[in-house]
């Protein structure tokens, strides 16, 4: 019983290690993770656009996570609906992941900055 729960201890030591590596961004980029917001409805999917390009999208219960390279980023998110998108402009430095919540009020899409999202 004793090996089991060691093991069971170890095992549990490497997940949350794979982890938390995860979440850093990759060597000499950065990266930036956008969720949404506990308040915001179930069937509102969000668009993601980085320099023009579209990065993806995401819809609750699911983070977006892409690598950047360093330097200076025009970021732009958009809601499904008729709401007016976030711009936002983004200096990545190599190593740092840059973290938000989007938020939306009835005219407006939001990001807010967070210390980090799981």
């Amino acid at each position: 019983m004793k090996r089991v729960a060691i093991v069971l201890l170890f095992l549990s030591a490497l997940f949350v290690a794979s982890a938390a590596q995860s979440l850093a961004a990759p060597a000499g980029q950065g990266s930036i993770r956008i969720k949404h917001s506990p308040t915001v409805g179930l069937n509102m999917t969000f668009a993601v656009w980085i320099d023009g390009v579209k990065a993806g999208s995401f819809s609750k219960g699911h983070v977006f996570d892409r690598a950047l390279t360093p330097g200076r980023h025009e970021v732009i998110v958009r809601e499904s609906g008729r709401r007016s998108p976030w711009h936002g402009t983004l200096d990545v430095k190599p190593g740092q992941t840059y973290s938000f919540v989007v938020k939306i009020t009835p005219d407006q899409v939001h990001l807010d900055a967070v210390g980090r999202v799981d």
